[in-house]
């Protein structure tokens, strides 16, 4: 059951160890990923490993990404697994 909202707001490197979210900041967080609903990467000083992004797309968790203005500026949205998978890729 997802509930949880991951804000990521300073420079950070984001990787997958696990079944958990790894964030490596000052300090080491770990998140369990069936808990996230929603993650939010309000920095642009932000890395990620595909790995991740290939486990986030798995299990339907949001990704929004943010602008240099902590704006919201687009989302990851996987293709596989919904009904409308060739209408995504051509708009």
């Amino acid at each position: 059951m997802s509930w949880r909202t991951v804000v990521i707001s300073s420079n950070s490197k984001l990787d997958f160890q696990m079944n958990y979210l790894v964030v490596r900041s000052n300090e080491i967080q770990k998140v369990f990923l069936d808990e996230i609903a929603v993650l939010m990467i309000e920095s642009t000083a932000v890395s990620m490993t595909a790995y991740l992004l290939n486990e986030l797309m798995k299990r339907k968790i949001k990704v929004i990404f943010c602008n240099e203005k902590r704006q919201p500026a687009g989302e990851l949205i996987p293709y596989c697994g919904s009904h409308d998978s060739s209408r995504k890729i051509y708009e």
